[in-house]
């Protein structure tokens, strides 16, 4: 046994001096070591000794490597060690991280994640028995390591704004509580970031109390920064933007033009101007209210004319969703025509019923509609 160590002792110290040798021109990855020299290569990596391809990323630190494309990028020379691995030892390590994914019900578009592959590589360079981190560390520490990399990274992109000046967009919406949400994001060349969100359900939403929020948010910017302002079409919107042009001097307001297009539609949809184009709406909801509210005919439409594609249902805050459902019910005209004419309608309760005779007259004789 003494021997034998000796033996071993002898082999490692020729190794050593054989890498001393030529580490200046020899360029390793982590995966070509060999499992049997583990221990011996993290002592080198400490060292300094070996230098290693950046996990994840493809860059090259130093030495031939930067002849080569990274292990990960496909087509790209695998390593000895992947080299090695059966299709079934592939499969399988494959399939465990497949029954994770199933199991946790992400989306499949998150493989194509920029942090998916650099993750993978991170746990492979610990090798086995690496232990993921656990749920009070995603919540804990981690998620607060990964907010500060996140507020380190938008700091980054504050300082382009002094170069390149910026646009603060606000956008006002209403969430499934009821609240009155005010959006502020800021746009610059390389893109656009959300800046912040701001409740504004108990206040007023008069010109001065607008003021005092935008105000503050341009103080937050810098004002010398900002070079457009961006809102919603509205009076007390348009009286804002007036006085913060006055105060500031070196930026203009401009209306939202989706606003601006919303309230046109709004105006082409009042009955006091086109009572033609409100007739036709009224139409159209009558015509998907009753298909959507049957799940008989729901079914015979997707299954035997629309090919599974579904009508757009008006919403009621959106004037515009009202001309994209008759746009959609001018698609499928040939289609719903067939529909209220076919056997099937025809044999069915529906086809007898009030509602069911007043949507087909719509659909088969209403010339106008």
């Amino acid at each position: 046994m003494n021997e034998l160590i000796d033996e071993m002792k002898r082999s490692k110290e020729n190794k050593r001096k054989i890498s001393s040798e030529i580490e200046s021109d020899i360029d390793l990855t982590s995966d070509d070591i060999d499992d049997s020299n583990s221990k011996e290569g993290q002592s080198h990596l400490s060292k300094g000794k070996w230098k290693l391809r950046e996990s994840g990323t493809g860059k090259s630190v130093g030495g031939l490597s930067r002849f080569f494309a990274s292990r990960t990028i496909h087509g790209a020379q695998p390593s000895i060690k992947s080299f090695m691995c059966s299709n079934e030892m592939l499969t399988q390590a494959k399939m465990a991280i497949a029954r994770w994914w199933y199991d946790s019900n992400l989306p499949f578009n998150a493989a194509q994640s920029k942090f998916y592959q650099p993750a993978i590589d991170a746990m492979t360079a610990i090798g086995q028995g690496f232990k993921g981190p656990s749920l009070y560390e995603l919540r804990g520490n981690l998620s607060k390591m990964a907010v500060n990399e996140v507020q380190e990274y938008l700091q980054q992109i504050k300082k382009i704004w002094n170069k390149t000046d910026c646009t603060l967009m606000a956008d006002g919406w209403t969430n499934q509580k009821q609240q009155l949400i005010i959006n502020f994001l800021v746009y610059y060349p390389k893109g656009t970031m959300f800046l912040k969100s701001v409740d504004t359900s108990g206040l007023r939403k008069d010109a001065e109390t607008l003021f005092n929020i935008f105000d503050e948010v341009f103080q937050e910017i810098e004002a010398e920064n900002l070079m457009q302002f961006i809102t919603d079409n509205d009076a007390s919107y348009k009286t804002v933007g007036k006085k913060l042009q006055q105060k500031y001097g070196s930026l203009y307001w401009s209306p939202c033009a989706a606003h601006c297009i919303d309230l046109m539609l709004k105006n082409f949809s009042d009955p006091r101007y086109f009572s033609i184009i409100d007739d036709n709406i009224k139409n159209a909801k009558k015509i998907t209210k009753f298909i959507y509210n049957h799940g008989w005919v729901l079914a015979l439409m997707r299954k035997d004319f629309t090919k599974g594609h579904d009508l757009c249902r008006p919403a009621i805050t959106r004037f515009a969703t009202n001309f994209l459902s008759i746009q959609c019910l001018l698609l499928f005209k040939k289609e719903l025509r067939q529909m209220f004419t076919c056997d099937k309608w025809i044999a069915s309760s529906h086809f007898k019923s009030i509602i069911g005779k007043e949507i087909a007259v719509i659909v088969l004789e209403d010339k106008e509609f």
